[in-house]
């Protein structure tokens, strides 16, 4: 299955809000997608988040991006950017920890 990886920049003074919709996303995926790997980043002494998240399946995608907790995750968050978000696609081409294998190989 493949990752996702979403980038956005945010204004300096809604940082402390940002964290904080992110920390409620983040519980909502755990409560309600469970198998959903969802791991935020913020660049060190930047006000730059990295969002990697990976699906068990298309239809689990589908269903995150139309969920309400994501709604209003990107409602909350578009007032604070600088500029776009962008959203890349990955696939998983090699790994030191097999933990990380979230998907048998094909």
């Amino acid at each position: 299955m493949k990752y996702t990886m979403a980038l956005y920049t945010v204004r300096p003074e809604t940082v402390k809000a940002v964290k904080r919709a992110i920390a409620e996303f983040v519980a909502e995926v755990r409560k309600h997608a469970p198998r959903t790997l969802c791991i935020v980043f913020r660049e060190e002494g930047q006000h730059r988040f990295i969002h990697w998240m990976w699906f068990e399946s298309e239809a689990a995608e589908r269903r995150h991006a139309q969920a309400r907790y994501s709604q209003r995750f990107a409602h909350k968050l578009a007032p604070t950017f600088i500029g776009k978000a962008s959203f890349s696609e990955f696939r998983l081409l090699a790994t030191t920890k097999k933990q990380w294998v979230l998907v048998p190989n094909g």
